[in-house]
């Protein structure tokens, strides 16, 4: 009976055990699910984010940057609207020198008609300690992100190695915004504000996209985009859309990001994502490449088709002057004389041209040199 009572007690304290263990084996297992389906699991759900968990371990692995979540949580939603909308620009030493392009850029805002608030959403993002110092000094919302082991801080040769990876930086980049629930109007710094221009997104598309060459349909895939300015809304598709293009390099390892878009846009992947994409009218969103912005329609102004800062910044201050003198005339007859020097940066032509835009400038200016 005592040997019967032991032996009772014993396969208890056995089952016991076995039931603990069972139990961690459980949790343990649960866990590990939990945590791979962060990885997994399609990003951009209902409420447009990720798990931190992953978020973090992507920003700093894939930017190989001393990136942290919460830093850049802070900075967005310092930045954004109510509605998590934000203006996002990317800058160097070089470009936010004093007098330089930055200092442009924050002075369309200022003279523009109905823009002076949206400074208030523009988060300026740093690729470097220098011009992340310069712009705490001017500018409320700035970010700094800074790629180990690389020098993002002169200027940028076009095509050259360091352009590329400025290029694709900003695409992993905005992804991981997106990521987060933010949609953002990405805007290249050498682009003038002149007007507002969220008046011109379409509330049911996804992408938004700025043109070199515009074709007269927003819906025609064949329009050549330019990936210095764009809206994007976030959600699963766009989220999916940024990985794709960025995993897309892999495939053009000498384009860089835009003509890489313009290759891809096309593709079955696009269908395969749904996302809806739409191309703006270069009437209204300018650039040196298709001067079809008159003064009296133009919202924003892009130095596009434009080789060098040097050249950038006087048309700029031309196209600032011009605005200027429209205002002050009261909407008088005023023309832009840029580009002058940005037409005239092609003459010697790139070793490198990828796109037929940038032949097409090329061509103009040597055309215009023979008639002067």
């Amino acid at each position: 009976m005592v040997n019967q009572c032991f032996g009772n007690k014993f396969q208890t304290i056995q089952a016991t055990r076995i039931c603990k263990y069972a139990i961690i084996l459980c949790v343990c297992i649960f866990t590990i699910v939990i945590t791979l389906s962060h990885f997994n699991s399609p990003i951009g759900q209902s409420d447009g984010l990720r798990g931190n968990f992953y978020t973090s371990i992507s920003l700093r692995a894939e930017l190989n940057s001393s990136v942290t979540v919460t830093d850049l949580k802070s900075a967005l939603r310092k930045a954004s609207m109510p509605n998590k909308t934000l203006i996002i620009t990317t800058i160097n030493a070089a470009w936010a020198k004093e007098n330089s392009i930055l200092d442009l850029y924050l002075e369309s805002f200022r003279i523009g008609e109905g823009t002076q608030h949206l400074l208030n959403h523009l988060l300026l993002v740093a690729v470097d300690q220098e011009a992340f110092k310069r712009c705490q000094q001017i500018h409320p919302h700035c970010y700094i992100l800074v790629k180990e082991g690389s020098d993002l801080s002169r200027e940028k040769v076009f095509m050259s190695q360091g352009y590329l990876d400025m290029m694709w930086a900003r695409i992993l980049f905005l992804k991981h915004v997106l990521a987060l629930g933010y949609s953002f109007v990405f805007s290249d710094a050498d682009i003038l504000w002149f007007r507002n221009p969220f008046q011109l997104f379409d509330e049911k598309a996804d992408f938004q996209i700025a043109c070199d060459r515009y074709k007269g349909n927003p819906h025609d895939l064949s329009n050549a985009a330019n990936g210095g300015f764009n809206f994007v809304r976030s959600n699963e598709r766009s989220i999916r859309f940024y990985e794709w293009w960025y995993e897309s390099r892999r495939s053009y390892p000498k384009l860089h990001d835009q003509d890489v878009l313009n290759k891809i846009k096309s593709g079955k992947e696009l269908f395969e994502i749904g996302l809806k994409m739409l191309f703006l009218d270069t009437k209204y969103v300018g650039g040196f490449c298709e001067r079809r912005a008159g003064v009296k329609d133009v919202f924003t102004m892009h130095a596009n088709c434009c080789k060098g800062m040097k050249a950038k910044i006087a048309d700029l201050r031309l196209i600032l002057q011009d605005w200027s003198s429209y205002r002050y005339l009261n909407g008088s007859s005023v023309h832009w004389r840029a580009p002058d020097a940005c037409l005239h940066s092609w003459s010697a032509t790139p070793k490198r041209m990828t796109s037929p835009t940038y032949k097409g400038v090329a061509e103009e200016a040597a055309l215009n040199s023979r008639h002067k």
